[in-house]
């Protein structure tokens, strides 16, 4: 499993750069844009608090300035893949006991937790791109499967 979620979050560091750089490609991104691009970044932060009980310092809707996207997204790559290099493959099936953003309390698998972050990400990458459409000459492609065939 460990092999599977450091896999995984390549990944998402490797997708998600390719919408920040056509983010910060645009002399005025669309606001819609750059709040999802924000929104996907922030909340890996808020889950990462959630697992590792760290201090929270960001708000999963915060917009972030364009200029603190890349730094932003390589810190919470920095700090998922270290959490679970460092994580033993049974811990994958621990349940992790957090609350909501509104105070609901949920428990749920650290392993569906990184899922979920994939997923998460994967769809608001596809309404950033839906939206960067007009703006650029060529979207990029943040398949998976085109990921894999290159790493």
């Amino acid at each position: 499993m460990k092999t599977h979620f450091l896999r995984l979050l390549d990944y998402e560091r490797w997708a998600n750069a390719q919408l920040v750089a056509s983010i910060e490609s645009l002399e005025t991104p669309p606001e819609r844009a750059l709040s999802l691009m924000s929104h996907v970044l922030n909340a890996q932060m808020v889950w990462f608090t959630r697992v590792a009980n760290d201090h929270l310092v960001v708000g999963v809707w915060d917009v972030l300035p364009v200029a603190w996207l890349s730094e932003t997204l390589e810190h919470s790559y920095q700090k998922w893949s270290s959490f679970v290099k460092d994580t033993d493959e049974a811990d994958f099936d621990k349940i992790i006991t957090y609350q909501t953003t509104t105070g609901a309390t949920f428990q749920s698998s650290l392993g569906d937790i990184l899922t979920h972050l994939s997923h998460h990400a994967a769809y608001h990458r596809g309404q950033i791109i839906s939206i960067l459409k007009p703006e650029l000459s060529q979207v990029p492609s943040t398949d998976f499967i085109l990921w894999a065939r290159q790493s």
